[in-house]
């Protein structure tokens, strides 16, 4: 027993001591506030103070009542009346138990619901043309399933102002603040004040900086992490990496090995990585600040990038597919590649085709404002609850149901680690992307599925990315385009747009 409970038992007693005490003698004047009792005489002696090992044993204290622990409230019962619940994609995606402890997780929850709850899940391969299966069954008020895979740019705004998606925040069942979902997920999916899109959490964030560890190493160019930890990965580092990677291996002039390549998105990359977030949500829909002096610092960073360093950031279409860059930076003909995370199982760490060579993962270098890092992402894939669902009010609690696959935040997070050791080579990559997640460093543009508005940022980027404007002229020369692009969204026929899609009937 610790020394400060055993003082308060003995002032305790004491005290009932000096009440009795009172009781039994009512011509002694009880003493003044404030005044110290003297402790009993014995004689002529005053008995010291009881020292600690004078106290009462533990089992003679009066027994301490604890709380009891609060016992979890018990899931309500559920009938869903045998009613088969359809979840669709351009593939199968019934989780695979041997993919790790996460897709595990969600095929025992599963079965789980399945069994208590009376219901069914069923997951639909719709094919490339699942955005058209989906269009085409609502607009026949038939949907194709009850809840799709859809990435945010063809979702927002084409799907929600077709009226193919439902609104989320209606649901009761669904709380999107929760910590199983992914926050940049659903603040993608927000349009005039309602969330459409919504995604179980996952580390697979969006945009950073690959680097193959063996040619740097052989090469000797700087550790990349040892950059980071030291605060010294900046655009002007990156830079001067980016040019001391171009290697011409037989002396023709040509590079063999370049120090970089873009595939898309390296301007978007560099505002954001400066905190220029251009683009805002409105109760009207959309709006772009150009404004910020974040702006023109982020794209004079840019052209001094692309004026300045030989890269590759265009690809051949007559001999190169889309993924030719991921392909050629695995296969070692890049020291760097600027990519999405999802590539490092996809590509790098598959057991057949992988990546020979040592790679790692880092954010893309902080602008001269930037507070943090940030990882920028053009899209991300989501899921959605299509509008004319029977009762979609049991489908958004079984989707919820489904997706409970943790008590408490720190056994997501043990879910979360679990799969990212599977797609990391080595333990900073892991160290990195957490970082990332955890702190909600993750963000989605909003601004790729509105095309004319696009097309006019994208214009605008692109003049000042091959120099022939200055970032300042650049937005006063595209400001007009961009604003009217923006005024034309409220007079845009989505119905139209919808009617575009079409399922082509099976021939007999």
């Amino acid at each position: 027993m610790k020394n400060a409970t055993v003082k308060k038992m003995l002032a305790m007693l004491l005290s009932i001591v000096m009440i009795l005490a009172i009781a039994g003698c009512k011509k002694e004047p009880a003493p003044d506030a404030g005044q110290t009792t003297q402790a009993p005489s014995q004689g002529d002696k005053t008995t010291d103070a009881p020292k600690a090992t004078d106290a009462p044993k533990t089992t003679d204290a009066p027994a301490v009542t604890e709380e009891p622990t609060p016992e979890p409230e018990p899931e309500p019962e559920y009938d869903f009346g045998g009613r088969v619940f359809r979840i669709g994609s351009y593939y199968d995606m019934t989780p695979n138990p041997d993919e790790g402890a996460l897709e595990a997780a969600l095929a025992d929850r599963i079965a789980e619901v399945e069994e208590k709850y009376n219901c069914k899940i069923e997951f639909l391969d719709l094919g490339g043309d699942y955005v058209a299966e989906y269009v085409t069954s609502v607009l026949a008020g038939d949907p194709v399933c009850d809840i799709g895979y859809v990435v945010t740019q063809k979702l927002l705004p084409s799907l929600i102002e077709g009226g193919i998606a439902y609104p989320l925040d209606t649901l009761p069942a669904l709380d999107l603040s929760e910590y199983k979902w992914r926050g940049d997920v659903v603040e993608a999916g927000k349009y005039k004040g309602h969330n459409y899109a919504m995604l179980l959490k996952d580390p697979e964030i969006r945009y950073g900086i690959f680097w193959n560890k063996t040619l740097f190493d052989q090469y000797g160019l700087p550790d990349l992490y040892d950059l980071v930890d030291k605060g010294e990965w900046t655009w002007d580092k990156f830079q001067e990496i980016a040019g001391l990677g171009n290697q011409d291996l037989d002396g023709d002039g040509e590079i063999d090995i370049y120090g970089f390549n873009a595939r898309e998105n390296l301007a978007w990359c560099y505002l954001y990585s400066d905190g220029a977030y251009v683009a805002s949500k409105t109760d009207a829909g959309i709006d772009i600040d150009l404004s910020d002096p974040k702006v023109v610092e982020a794209l004079t960073g840019l052209q001094n990038f692309t004026q300045n360093v030989k890269f590759r950031d265009a690809i051949d279409w007559s001999k190169e597919g889309w993924d030719s860059f991921i392909k050629d930076f695995r296969d070692g003909k890049y020291m760097m590649c600027l990519e999405e995370f999802w590539i490092s199982y996809a590509y790098l760490n598959k057991a057949e085709d992988g990546m020979t060579d040592d790679w790692g993962w880092v954010p893309f270098p902080k602008g001269p404002s930037a507070k943090d890092w940030s990882c920028y992402g053009k899209e991300n894939g989501a899921r959605i609850i299509l509008n004319g669902v029977e009762n979609p009010e049991d489908v958004a609690l079984v989707y919820d149901l489904i997706t409970d696959l943790a008590e408490t935040n720190e056994e997501w997070d043990d879910l979360m680690e679990d799969k990212l050791e599977n797609w990391c080579d080595d333990a900073k990559t892991a160290e990195l992307v957490a970082y990332i997640y955890n702190n909600k460093l993750s963000v989605i543009n909003g601004v790729q599925g509105f095309g004319d508005l696009n097309g006019a940022i994208n214009n605008m980027i692109g003049e000042v990315a091959n120099g022939s404007m200055t970032p300042q002229t650049a937005i006063e020369t595209y400001q007009s385009s961009i604003t009217e692009a923006i005024n034309d969204l409220a007079n845009h026929d989505y119905n139209a747009e919808m009617a575009e899609y079409k399922v082509d009937e099976p021939t007999e």
